[in-house]
């Protein structure tokens, strides 16, 4: 860098506006507004993006007076033809790749940050369900899954709501049923995708040795476009008429145990097809997802 007297023959370029003592002065400004709002981080932005402008200012033909009121110019490098230019094609591609690094700043960090987009995009187990964890309560969140079917090794490439994890593999559903990675799905590769915010209900529903299907229906009736899925346990009377049989390429979610029944994020219309015909006791939780979910 250098700094000399010679150059008082330039036209100015900036003398007190792009000086240290503006940054001083912008700091003296945002940081007392920063503390007291509690976001001291994102005040400190302002002076340090003029020091950072200052800073590169130098590396043009006229230079700036960094240390104003000295009228000295400071100019980083000694070869002026190799300065740039004000409103040259090099400040121009300076820009650019400003603004590619801003965008691409913006988008790694409103998806999680450098370190979990690597890990999604290497498909790291960890990095996938801890964007699911961080999320789950207030958007839907989805898996897009490259992989196959278990059964047939048929591609199952496609993208599904994750409904809940289990350890390092989710219970996933494409609305139709529900399936498990590692189980139904063999993935290559999963990529968890944040949604809209949600807006679910949970309710329980309680049976006192009635007809399980009737508070099903009406749940049903109530809620005609929206995914429903049913946890939890009640005792039935007759469990010999339950077919236990779990469809090709599904995850079973309904076990019997004697004469109780232990649901497992099982889709609406398959608990009012086992509990057909049965009367109830006990209670389940229901997960209404609302809005209507285009998986």
């Amino acid at each position: 860098m250098k700094i000399g007297s010679a150059a008082v023959f330039m036209s100015p370029m900036a003398t007190m506006t792009h000086s240290l003592l503006a940054t001083v002065f912008l700091a003296v400004i945002a940081l007392p507004i920063g503390y007291y709002f509690d976001h001291l981080i994102t005040a400190a932005v302002l002076p340090f993006g003029h020091l950072v402008a200052c800073f590169s200012d130098t590396f043009t033909k006229k230079g700036v007076q960094l240390f104003y009121p000295n009228q000295a110019w400071t100019v980083a490098g000694s070869n002026p033809r190799r300065r740039l230019s004000t409103g040259g094609a090099g400040e121009f591609w300076v820009l650019a790749i400003a603004i590619f690094l801003l965008v691409s700043s913006l988008y790694i960090n409103n998806n999680g940050g450098i370190f979990q987009n690597l890990g999604q995009n290497l498909s790291l187990s960890d990095a996938v369900v801890k964007v699911y964890n961080e999320n789950a309560e207030t958007h839907h969140v989805y898996a897009e899954i490259q992989g196959f079917w278990e059964s047939d090794r048929s591609s199952a490439d496609g993208k599904y709501l994750i409904l809940s994890t289990k350890g390092k593999e989710f219970i996933v559903t494409d609305g139709e049923a529900v399936y498990k990675t590692g189980s139904q799905i063999i993935t290559s590769k999963v990529k968890t995708v944040i949604g809209g915010e949600s807006e679910n209900i949970i309710k329980t529903l309680s049976f006192d040795d009635e007809q399980a299907t009737d508070k099903l229906n009406e749940l049903k009736e109530k809620y005609p476009a929206n995914l429903i899925v049913v946890s939890g346990e009640i005792t039935i009377d007759l469990p010999d008429k339950i077919d236990e049989y779990a469809k090709p390429n599904t995850m079973k979610t309904f076990d019997l145990s004697s004469n109780k029944v232990t649901f497992d994020n099982c889709l609406l219309n398959e608990v009012i097809e086992v509990l057909d015909g049965q009367y109830a006791i006990g209670s389940v939780e229901v997960l209404i997802i609302n809005p209507v979910l285009g998986v």
